[in-house]
């Protein structure tokens, strides 16, 4: 049976669909760096947004084999020790494609047009 740990709930607004496989998943809001490998400790897959796991807490947690992070980077997880244990890590793949690009888009035109000096007066 996997063991699901979420990190970081708080810092994503959305519903997840429980997986279709035997698990026992659990949510903390926030993890703090010193709480890290204890919320860990037997945990299979870890969810995380803002918490750090490098080589130090990686190396703690011989049960782990998936890491997802719920967002786009992936600038917080220690790539090549995951590599050289075979701990497959993964992100939001197309998240924000069509927004990031509108908002942009729209900066740039509020800009040209000067509307934020024109809203002011």
């Amino acid at each position: 049976m996997e063991k699901i740990v979420y990190l970081d709930r708080d810092a994503v607004r959305a519903h997840f669909r429980s997986p279709d496989f035997p698990h026992e998943w659990r949510d903390y809001g926030v993890t703090a760096p010193t709480e890290t490998i204890e919320r860990l400790r037997h945990a299979t897959i870890a969810i995380t947004n803002k918490t750090f796991l490098r080589e130090p807490e990686l190396s703690q947690l011989s049960q782990l084999r998936l890491i997802v992070v719920s967002a786009t980077g992936v600038d917080r997880i220690d790539l090549d020790y995951c590599r050289r244990h075979k701990i497959t890590v993964c992100n939001v793949p197309n998240y924000a494609e069509r927004s990031v690009p509108e908002h942009v888009l729209m900066m740039m035109l509020a800009l040209r047009r000067n509307l934020i000096a024109y809203r002011r007066r």
